[in-house]
Order: C-alpha cells, then sequence, then structure tokens
C-alpha cells in the first residue's frame, strides 16, 4: 500500500512495485485520478496487478474507513509506504477535519494512525516493511535556511504560523515516529525507515495551478543539479523497499538510496517518545500500539 500513489514520486514508484510483481494499493483522496494512475500502469504493464482504496489523511474516519476496507479485503501487508503529503501554502493555518493544521495533520497524524492500524496486518504478514517519507528540511539550516520549531504550544498556529517552519515540523515528526516505530516494532519481523526523496519539482509542478509556476517546476528547477527527477526519487524508494538489506535493518534515514545521518533532535527518544503517546490520544488510540 502507497498512499498518494496515483501521482508524481507515489506514482512513479507504484509503476515499479508492480512490475516486480507486488500487488499495489494506490491509497488515495481522488479516486478519477487514481482510476487514471491504473490504466497508465496497465498500460505499460498489462500483468500489473493494481487497485485503489480511498482515502483522506486528513480525516480520521477516513482514515479509518481505509483501514477497514483493505482489512476486509484479507489480503497480507508486506510493505506500507506513508508517502503522501506537502506543505499548505497560505499566511494563514487551515484545519483538517478533526481540527489540527493542515500540513501536522496530514503529513503525520494520518500516517500514523493509518499504521498503527494497519500493524497488526503488517506483523502478521511478515517479513514487512514501513517506509516513511520525510525530508532533509528537517535538518536546522538545510538548503542554507530555517528550521523547525516544535512547539506543543503552537502545532495549530496559535502563537504565529509559517508554512516553512510548519512543514520542518511535520518532516521533524515523521523522522521522531519512524525511529519510535523501529524500536516499538523490534522482534517481529517488521522494519521502520525514513526515506528523503530530494527537491523534485516536477510533482511539485504537477500540483500547481498557476501557468508560470507549473514553467518554473517542470521546466526550469528540473535543470538545476540539485534537482532529482521522478526517476531517481522513486528509486530511492525502491531501495527502502526492496534491497534485502533493509528487509531485517530499520531505524535508519535513506536519501538518495543511502543512509545518512538524520538531524540531532531527531535521535531523541524522550522527544519521540512523547510526541508517540500525545499523537495516541490526538488519534483515539488510547495507549497506543506495538
Amino acid at each position: 500500500m502507497i498512499t498518494g500513489g496515483n501521482s508524481g514520486i507515489g506514482f512513479a514508484t507504484a509503476g515499479k512495485l508492480a512490475a516486480k510483481g507486488f500487488h499495489v494499493i494506490l491509497a488515495s483522496r481522488n479516486q478519477q485520478t487514481s482510476a487514471q494512475a491504473i490504466e497508465r500502469i496497465c498500460a505499460g504493464n498489462p500483468s500489473a496487478s493494481v487497485e485503489s482504496i480511498p482515502l483522506d489523511l486528513a480525516s480520521f474516519a477516513a482514515v479509518r474507513q481505509c483501514v477497514a476496507t483493505f482489512q476486509a479485503k484479507g489480503y497480507p501487508l508486506h510493505l506500507l509506504i506513508n508517502n503522501a503529503g506537502g506543505s499548505v501554502a497560505g499566511q494563514q493555518a487551515s484545519f483538517t477535519a478533526d481540527g489540527f493544521e493542515m500540513t501536522f495533520g496530514t503529513n503525520h497524524l494520518g500516517h500514523f494512525l493509518l499504521t498503527n492500524l494497519l500493524l497488526d496486518n503488517l506483523k502478521q504478514s511478515a517479513p514487512a516493511r514501513v517506509i516513511t517519507v520525510s525530508s532533509q528540511k528537517h535538518v536546522p539550516g538545510y538548503g542554507g535556511k530555517g528550521a523547525p520549531d516544535f512547539d506543543y504550544d503552537n502545532l495549530k498556529g496559535e502563537k504565529y504560523y509559517d508554512t516553512q517552519v510548519f512543514y520542518r515540523n511535520s518532516k521533524l515528526a515523521n523522522m521522531w515516529f519512524a525511529y519510535e516505530l523501529q524500536r516499538r516494532l523490534a522482534g517481529t519481523g517488521v522494519t521502520s525507515n525514513a526515506v528523503c526523496p530530494g527537491f523534485v519539482p516536477e510533482a511539485i509542478g504537477n500540483r500547481r495551478t498557476s501557468a508560470l509556476d507549473r514553467l518554473m517546476y517542470k521546466q526550469i528547477l528540473p535543470r538545476m543539479p540539485f534537482a532529482r527527477s521522478l526517476e531517481q526519487a522513486s528509486s530511492s524508494y525502491m531501495v527502502a523497499a526492496t534491497d534485502p538489506r533493509y528487509e531485517s535493518v530499520g531505524g535508519k534515514f535513506i536519501v538518495d538510496g543511502k543512509e545518512t545521518p538524520s538531524s540531532d533532535e531527531s535521535y531523541d527518544e524522550e522527544k519521540a517518545r512523547r510526541l508517540w503517546e500525545m499523537s495516541c490520544e490526538w488519534c483515539g488510540l488510547g495507549n497506543g500500539a506495538s
């Protein structure tokens, strides 16, 4: 199962997984786009096995319905890629159906709930892997500026709202989640790793409505030396998803297909546990899962 597998890096990865013989489930919000994605994958690979299940990560009820739909099918689950997400533009915070700031709610909480509800499926299917897409932007100063400012008293923009800071916060949360999940999965045959696909202009450009923005992201920025193509980014996902090493090794941050140190703060186990416990409370999971 790959969230947001109907477009961008997720779509490119889904096609590669299908080519390797996986039965791939595109868990995504837009079912029309998913149907088109399945047609495109099958056009290039008639033997591909792909289907779609609706998923809106900005709604806990929708996440639970997605899981219920999946579990009713009786499938094993060997690979969960928490891929969907992004940053929300604007000067003011927007919110999920459950009242959480949209970037944090979608990038972290929606995936946190989805993964926890699927943990039994993953354990019963072991060996299995969970891959959570983070970003090097969680590292202070990465790209020359900016840093996370993970303040529990400002997670909904109570003090201030800045799109880039809140995005960095969500990516730091992804790191804490991936590492804490690995600790909780010890001995189960399920591994948890985080990946960063790098800067992929084409994936961003597909979501832009302005013609000028689309030109910039699809024609100009891809030529920059720091940019990654969909092919390169999805290949990095595939390392985490299919390299035999990561069947038994977790708790790693994989960038451009290579293990890379994450930020000092991301390794803080106390902060990771606190976020896990708070996320369980917010998502209605009681004492949590593992």
